[in-house]
C-alpha cells in the first residue's frame, strides 16, 4: 500500500493507534497537520476538487468535500477528535455556479479513553465500523473518487453512542475488535442521511495468512425513517496487499423484519490495484453489484481508473464506470479529482 504520513492517516481514518504520540516536524509539512503551540491540539484536514461528466447529465466541477480535523492529546489517557466537513461547497455547471447545495456536516466528534491497547473506550459520534471503506473514506486515502454502492446505502455511515475497541494479542498480528451501541438522537445529523434510531453491532478483523486481513461485521438496528422495521446487516471484508499490489473487497447482506423476516438489500465489490511502469501511478479495476427489493432491482458496475500519488498527501484520480442491469438508473461516466491532506 502507498505510504501516507502517519498523523494524516490516523486523523483521516480515526484509527485505533493512539493519536498524537508520534513527533511532528518543527515546521509544517503537507499532510502532517499543524500543531497549535503547546496546547496538545493539532489542526489538519483534507479536501477534494471533483470533475464529473456523467451519462445523461451536464458536466460539472465541485468542491466535493472540505474537511477540518481537530484532535487533542494531553499526554494522558484521554484524547479528543472532531471532524467538520463542508459538502458540495461550490458547484460549477455550464452557465451556473452555485453554493446552494452546500452543507456543513459533523462527521465525527468523540472522546477516547485509552486504558491499554486491548481495552479502549470511545464516546460520541464516530464512523460506523462496518467493512473497510467506511473507516478510510477520506478522499486522499481511497483509490477511487467514487465509493462502492454497498458502503453508502445499506447502513448509516455514522453512529452516536459508545464503543469498546482494541487489539487482542491472541495471534502474531493481533485481532482487532470493536463493539458499539447507539440509542436516541444522532449528534448533528445530516439532512439526507437516514440515521440510526438504535443500533448494536461489532466487527473483528484478523490476519490468518501473510499480507492478508479478513474482517467480519454485524449490526442490528432500526432507522429513524422506518422505526417499526428491524434490520440486521452481515458483512465480510478482505484486504490482501503485497509490495504495490492490492486486492480488496466487501460483501454485505441485510435482512429486514416487519413481520416475517425477509431478504433486503445486498451487494458486493472486488477491487484490484496494480502498479504501472510510471512511478507512483497505479491502475484500479473494480467490479460491483447491488440489489434492492420491492420491486426487485439490480445494479452492476464496472470501473477502470488511474491513481497518481504525486506526493504522499496529494493524489490525482481519474476513472470511468459503466453499468449493466442498470435498473437503479445510477450515474455512470467519467470522474476525476484532486485530493489533498493538510
Amino acid at each position: 500500500m502507498i505510504a501516507v504520513p502517519l498523523r494524516a492517516q490516523e486523523a483521516a481514518t480515526g484509527g485505533s493507534t493512539e493519536i498524537g504520540l508520534d513527533p511532528i516536524a518543527e515546521h509544517y509539512q503537507l499532510g502532517n497537520g499543524f500543531k497549535l503551540g503547546d496546547s496538545g491540539f493539532t489542526l489538519g484536514g483534507y479536501g477534494a476538487l471533483v470533475y464529473q461528466d456523467a451519462k445523461d447529465s451536464d458536466p460539472q466541477a465541485a468542491v466535493d468535500a472540505l474537511s477540518a480535523i481537530l484532535w487533542w492529546d494531553g499526554g494522558g489517557r484521554w484524547h479528543f477528535f472532531a471532524e467538520l466537513e463542508l459538502e458540495d461547497g461550490l458547484i460549477a455547471r455550464k452557465g451556473d455556479t452555485t453554493t446552494d447545495e452546500a452543507e456543513w456536516v459533523s462527521e465525527r466528534l468523540y472522546f477516547d479513553y485509552i486504558h491499554t491497547d486491548v481495552f479502549k473506550l470511545r464516546f460520541g459520534k464516530f464512523l460506523t465500523p462496518v467493512g473497510r471503506w467506511n473507516l478510510i473514506h477520506a478522499a486522499p486515502l481511497t483509490w477511487t473518487t467514487s465509493r462502492p454502492l454497498i458502503t453508502e446505502t445499506t447502513f448509516p455511515t455514522n453512529a452516536t453512542g459508545a464503543m469498546v475497541y482494541g487489539v487482542l494479542p491472541w495471534t502474531a498480528e493481533g485481532i482487532e475488535y470493536s463493539i458499539y451501541g447507539s440509542i436516541g438522537e444522532e449528534l448533528f445529523p445530516e439532512d439526507d442521511l437516514d440515521t440510526f434510531r438504535e443500533a448494536l453491532g461489532g466487527r473483528v478483523a484478523a490476519s490468518p495468512l501473510p499480507n492478508t486481513q479478513i474482517g467480519l461485521s454485524v449490526v442490528s438496528f432500526e432507522q429513524e425513517s422506518s422505526g417499526d422495521e428491524h434490520k440486521t446487516l452481515y458483512g465480510l471484508d478482505l484486504l490482501w496487499s503485497w509490495r504495490q499490489f492490492e486486492i480488496s473487497g466487501e460483501l454485505a447482506y441485510r435482512t429486514i423484519t416487519s413481520g416475517p423476516q425477509q431478504r433486503d438489500e445486498e451487494g458486493h465489490y472486488l477491487q484490484l490495484v496494480t502498479p504501472t511502469p510510471v512511478p507512483r501511478l497505479f491502475m484500479v479495476l473494480r467490479e460491483e453489484a447491488f440489489h434492492v427489493p420491492a420491486p426487485d432491482r439490480d445494479q452492476s458496475l464496472s470501473l477502470v481508473g488511474l491513481n497518481y500519488r504525486w506526493r504522499p498527501a496529494l493524489t490525482f484520480k481519474a476513472e470511468y464506470s459503466w453499468a449493466r442491469d442498470d435498473e437503479l438508473q445510477l450515474p455512470e461516466g467519467f470522474l476525476a479529482s484532486i485530493s489533498v491532506l493538510f
